[in-house]
């Protein structure tokens, strides 16, 4: 483990420890909870008292001989009992974790007894994600790159080795929601310290101290930009203070054009963006200035600081069969895709599946015509409807997915026995008819046969293998599916007819169900 040390005056390093503590709610088990996970005491000793949470019995084991905890067992006690740790006076240092055992779960709390000038460790930010006990308290350092809430204080911190998501922030006076009193911008340099809590897969540091503001070398006008698909030039104006600019940027279709100083000590820097012949991009532009002499920038040092603009880019939405989407590469280039919708898992957000003539695939998530998520249910789209959607090609556990797709086209398919696809009129609606399927012999490369139901039967004249299939597949069809005379058909086609005798024009096949065998 690779650790880096500050060196405080034991009164410094009291003050972080015990300023506004009890205003810091420690995240903790669901079987056993406490107000505080870090306790310490000066080189006089003397006593400190937590509240203890728990829903079963408990001990506290791991006591060393320099200090006394009291009560160390107990059994459940939901409204919290009181336990006091104390130590007596020392001329050294004292450190110790002990644990709150509970349930078959373990809380650790952090006792410490500074007799001099105390070293806090400062952890990387990857030990304590793979590395680090819910509940303890951890110190690191790094830069801010992105703030998420203004309010309350959740943002980013990267110190080269990873990224923490820091989730509240206290003030000067350890109190919440005046994360903005603090001055912290996107680029700065951040000291902060507080218990270490799992949200769902994210590792967090909850209601931070802040220790230390290095304020960032290098400020820019904006984080993010919007190229339209033809391509150009775009400015960003940046300021900064260390001893040059260093500029990189991760994608081949953007490049440098000039760097102009302004009178107001500004730099403005002129990029160019390539036309987008392809989908919707997205490009990361990295900004580095550091004070001293360097032979490069380091930015993991104290004296560096990085900001990073976004570069977004439209593009061509491409057109795709479901095949040919669920083997495209993830990226934000945007696919539009069609199908009839065979399954709806009945998600207020449109969770279902469409199927074409190549495969089937799951949407998560259909946007209605405004972009809100959730509308799903009043947009009168249902299953054995036709749908067109934008979507990128996104993924769950490897499973190839859409994601937040738009509705760019809605036919909807109305349900007929076969009398009332006769009596229809002959125009551009989609109709679902079920009914067993005739002699196929005669069916051809085409698909020229019967369907009939209780109701009466009707000409189909030609029948794809699925929506956007290819005409003349049938045999093909037929060989893939087992489909066979006297099987129940799924179909779906338009009412047309020929010398006035009506028929399924546009027809696809959706499903079928083997005759019952005796």
């Amino acid at each position: 483990m690779k650790l880096k040390y500050l060196l405080l005056s034991f009164f410094a390093f009291a003050t972080l420890l015990t300023g506004c503590k009890e205003e810091i709610e420690i995240p903790s088990l669901d079987e056993v909870k406490v107000d505080m996970s870090y306790i310490a005491f000066a080189k006089a000793g003397g006593s400190k008292t937590i509240t203890l949470t728990a829903t079963d019995s408990w001990n506290i084991t791991n006591i060393p001989a320099w200090l006394t905890v009291s009560p160390a067992s107990g059994s459940a006690s939901p409204e919290g009992i009181k336990v006091t740790f104390t130590v007596g006076a020392t001329d050294s240092d004292n450190s110790s974790e002990v644990y709150v055992n509970c349930a078959d779960k373990v809380q650790v709390l952090t006792v410490r007894q500074i007799a001099g000038p105390q070293e806090i460790v400062i952890s990387t930010c990857k030990d304590v994600i793979e590395k680090g006990v819910d509940g303890k308290i951890y110190w690191v350092e790094g830069q801010v790159t992105s703030i998420a809430n203004t309010q309350y204080g959740n943002w980013y911190l990267n110190d080269g080795t990873g990224t923490l998501y820091i989730y509240g922030t206290l003030d000067a006076k350890g109190n919440t929601k005046n994360f903005l009193s603090l001055g912290i911008s996107v680029g700065d340099r951040v000291m902060v310290h507080g218990p270490r809590t799992t949200y769902g897969s994210t590792i967090e540091l909850v209601d931070v101290t802040v220790d230390k503001i290095t304020p960032s070398l290098i400020k820019a006008a904006v984080d993010a930009v919007d190229v339209p698909k033809e391509g150009g030039t775009f400015e960003v104006a940046v300021l900064y203070k260390g001893d040059g600019l260093e500029i990189e940027y991760d994608a081949d279709w953007l490049s440098v054009k000039s760097m102009i100083k302004g009178a107001d000590d500004s730099t403005r820097v002129a990029f160019v963006a390539q036309a987008n012949p392809g989908g919707d991009r997205i490009a990361t532009i990295s900004m580095t200035s550091s004070t001293g002499s360097h032979s490069s920038i380091t930015k993991a040092s104290g004296n560096s600081s990085t900001i990073t603009i976004s570069v977004k880019q439209k593009g061509a939405i491409i057109d795709a069969t479901v095949a040919q989407f669920i083997a495209a590469a993830e990226d934000a280039t945007q696919y539009r895709i069609s199908g009839i919708i065979t399954k709806d898992t009945g998600s207020d957000y449109g969770n279902i599946y469409i199927k074409d003539a190549t495969g089937e695939v799951y949407i998560y998530g259909v946007l209605d015509a405004e972009g809100k998520t959730k509308q799903w249910k009043n947009m009168g789209i249902n299953v054995g409807d036709i749908v067109t959607l934008i979507t990128p090609r996104a993924s769950y556990k490897d499973t190839p997915q859409g994601k937040n797709a738009k509705v760019d086209a809605h036919i909807p398919v109305i349900e007929a026995t076969v009398a009332t696809f006769l009596a229809a009129a002959e125009d551009a609606t989609y109709y679902r008819l079920v009914g067993t399927a005739g002699d196929l012999s005669g069916a051809g490369k085409y698909g020229n046969f019967n369907i009939s139901d209780e109701t009466g039967q009707v000409y189909v004249y030609g029948l794809l293998s699925g929506w956007g299939g290819a005409k003349g597949q049938f045999q093909t069809l037929v060989t893939e599916t087992g489909l066979k005379a006297g099987d129940l058909l799924t179909i779906v086609g338009k009412r047309t007819s020929y010398k006035g005798t009506p028929q399924v024009g546009s027809g696809f096949y959706v499903s079928h169900e083997p005759a019952a065998t005796e």
